[in-house]
């Protein structure tokens, strides 16, 4: 009997974990909005585009756009 009720204690402490899991995800997921999405990504694209081997003006410039707009949509735009 006492294997049973550590095994339900178990699970239902996982169940809560999980509920209190989604949750978080969720508000962090909401707090993101597409501009920030734009500048991380624009970042990441000019971090690429500088650190490859061979020059890739492409990356570089594609990543100071898509950062640009991110950076200005967030300063300037609404909700």
């Amino acid at each position: 009997m006492g294997l049973k009720t550590s095994l339900n204690s178990a699970f239902s402490k996982i169940g809560v974990l999980r509920a209190t899991f989604d949750i978080r995800v969720s508000k962090i997921w909401d707090s993101f909005d597409r501009r920030d999405f734009l500048f991380f990504g624009g970042l990441v694209m000019l971090w690429y585009g500088l650190n490859i081997i061979s020059p890739a003006v492409a990356y570089s410039v594609c990543g100071g756009v898509l950062a640009t707009v991110g950076l200005i949509g967030s300063l300037f735009g609404g909700k």
